[in-house]
């Protein structure tokens, strides 16, 4: 029984870590209102968003929103990762077990009420210059719009994510070298969430520091690929968004090959070669898994009579295999680029 608790606590914990996290970005932006669907969201959960004319016409207009803000999600994975591995090994199963179950159903409790009306101008029929040159969407007069999360994606989603904490946290209880490593690059990263924090506060006010704080892993991993000639793109493209897939390879890759190599200078274990396989097999991982988690899409349809027309499908995605080859070779030249720093260090104080 005791292990139960540990797990019911390590849910609980975590749920509210994603939940203050998301409350904070949110109350930064304006909209602490939608913490239970951001929430969601942080699990692969989607938004519904649907819109009626007031005066009765048998017309509507339709949409979701999928993207996962990584912010949150970390968030919750550390604080459950950390709780379950406070014994290791011992009762880990019982206590992942009852966190997985715990956290799903405590997560899709908490997004049934996820719903509420959303304020549109009087005849928001589009938003002129990003959706199309000047036109508007055919659906006339005042909107009343609404929006709702559905259950059952974030359930799966909930399952999913807690098993793939579940996942880290039995490789890091079976290997312990692992477990060095987070210990290691705990204290950086504490650090690098402050200071983006903190600069994005002093240029761009309480909403930039909001946005950052909830999708602060997603705007690290994107410039770090951009710099590594990975480009991110906007399908199909909009007037409104920026293109993202033009910057050169530069300064980005120094800092890149910087941060990988100032990790493997702390956390020195194997052969050269060995250990820079290693790293950038991790690099790799971490590079593609981000990329996948990072798309962000959104679609819009007018229904008429029943008839669903589609009018627009936004997809922010970046090639996973082009992530993956670059992340490597980052880890790979870093890791060596770090044993020489290494070597050279300790000759010099000889």
């Amino acid at each position: 029984m005791r292990e139960v608790a540990r797990g019911l606590v390590a849910a609980a914990a975590a749920l509210l870590a994603m939940a203050g996290v998301a409350a904070a970005g949110l109350a930064l932006l304006g909209a602490v209102r939608f913490t239970p669907a951001v929430v969601a969201l942080a699990v692969g959960g989607s938004i519904d968003v649907e819109a009626v004319p007031a005066g009765g016409l048998p017309v509507a207009l339709r949409g979701s929103l999928h993207g996962i803000p990584l912010g949150v999600s970390l968030a919750g994975a550390v604080v459950l990762g950390w709780l379950l591995l406070r014994r290791r090994e011992e009762g880990l199963l019982v206590r992942s077990v009852v966190a997985t179950v715990a956290f799903a159903a405590a997560l899709a409790a908490i997004t049934v009420p996820a719903k509420g009306k959303l304020a549109l101008p009087t005849g928001s029929g589009g938003v002129r210059g990003c959706v199309s040159t000047g036109s508007r969407l055919p659906v006339p007069g005042r909107l009343d719009a609404g929006f709702s999360v559905p259950v059952g994606p974030v359930l799966a989603g909930a399952v999913i994510w807690a098993l793939v904490v579940v996942g880290v946290c039995w490789l890091i209880a079976r290997f312990p070298f692992i477990a060095e490593v987070f210990r290691v690059a705990r204290w950086p990263a504490a650090g690098l969430v402050v200071v983006c924090l903190a600069a994005a506060w002093t240029f761009g006010g309480a909403a930039a520091a909001g946005g950052v704080l909830l999708v602060l892993p997603q705007l690290v991993i994107g410039a770090v690929l951009l710099g590594l000639g990975v480009p991110w793109t906007v399908d199909p493209a909009l007037p409104c968004v920026p293109a993202l897939g033009h910057f050169t390879p530069g300064l980005w890759v120094s800092g890149a090959l910087l941060l990988v190599s100032v990790l493997v200078l702390v956390v020195r274990r194997g052969r050269p070669l060995r250990r820079a396989a290693a790293v950038s097999a991790v690099a790799g991982g971490v590079a593609v898994v981000v990329t996948l988690f990072s798309r962000v899409s959104a679609d819009v349809s007018v229904t008429a009579f029943s008839f669903p027309v589609p009018v627009l499908d936004v997809r922010l995605t970046a090639n996973p295999l082009l992530a993956l080859a670059a992340g490597a070779l980052a880890g790979f030249a870093g890791s060596l680029l770090a044993g020489a720093i290494s070597v050279s260090s300790r000759a010099w104080k000889r």
